[in-house]
Parts: structure tokens; C-alpha cells; sequence
């Protein structure tokens, strides 16, 4: 049996769970929400008992300045997030969920632990938690 090189392996992963997610929030909302929309809307949601500003979206998602811009305007268009000026320094905006965004958070949130479980189907526990390691030790040597 021919293997696969990792990344074609992560890659079509990947593909496939956009796929899911992005079918999910499509049922759920239509064109208002992306599936990259709910997963930053999930992790302001997720820290919103502390100041987020775009370069922490930046280096949780790995993505560029450019591409998270793009993000978040979008974001901003459809009535997702507001940017506020930070009190300590006026120069940094901080990201803030609407109210639209904490709604679509809480349906979003039910549709993704489907997408987990269907996910982990046959897996035990140790072959989950080899999987998060084995995944965040090729992003750390991609990081050095």
C-alpha cells in the first residue's frame, strides 16, 4: 500500500472538514456566515473575558495580516464584530461580538460538536490524544 506524504494527508483532512463545517453553517445561515466566520467567532466567543486584537487571530489561525484583514472586514459588513479603540492604547482596536454573532455562536456551536463526534467515531481516547500531538508537533517543526 502507497502512503501518503503528510501533507496531501492533512490537506484533504482539512478539505473535508471545511466541507462539513461550511455545509453546517450554510443550513444555518445561509450566506451570512462562513465557515471561517464560526470558527473566529467561536474563539472571540471563547475569550471574550479578555481583550482579542486581529494579531491574535493572526497567530492562532497561522494566517497573514492580509488574509485575516480580509476576515474581518468582511465580519464587520455582514454585522459579525465591531472594533473598538483599546483604552491603554487608542492605535490597537479590539474585536467585539454582536449580538448576531453570539446567536449564530450558540446554533453554530451545537452543529460543530456534531461535526467532533462524527469525527471521532472508532476512536479511542489515546489514539485522539496521539493524533493532537503527533499534529501539533508538525506544526512546530513547520514553525521553526
Amino acid at each position: 500500500m502507497e502512503s501518503k506524504p503528510i501533507g496531501i494527508a492533512v490537506r484533504c483532512l482539512n478539505n473535508r472538514i471545511g466541507r462539513a463545517v461550511s455545509a453546517a453553517a450554510a443550513r444555518e445561515f445561509g450566506d451570512s456566515a462562513t465557515a471561517v466566520h464560526g470558527w473566529v467567532v467561536r474563539y472571540l466567543y471563547d475569550h471574550r473575558d479578555r481583550n482579542v486584537y486581529q494579531r491574535d487571530l493572526e497567530t492562532r489561525f497561522s494566517v497573514r495580516r492580509s488574509t485575516m484583514t480580509s476576515i474581518l472586514k468582511l465580519m464587520e459588513k455582514n454585522g459579525l464584530i465591531a472594533r473598538e479603540p483599546d483604552e491603554r492604547d487608542g492605535r490597537l482596536k479590539k474585536l467585539i461580538l454582536t449580538p448576531l454573532a453570539v446567536d449564530i455562536q450558540e446554533r453554530m456551536r451545537k452543529e460543530i460538536d456534531k461535526i467532533e463526534a462524527q469525527m471521532c467515531q472508532g476512536l479511542t481516547e489515546d489514539e485522539l490524544a496521539a493524533f493532537v500531538a503527533t499534529a501539533e508537533k508538525i506544526g512546530q517543526n513547520l514553525s521553526t
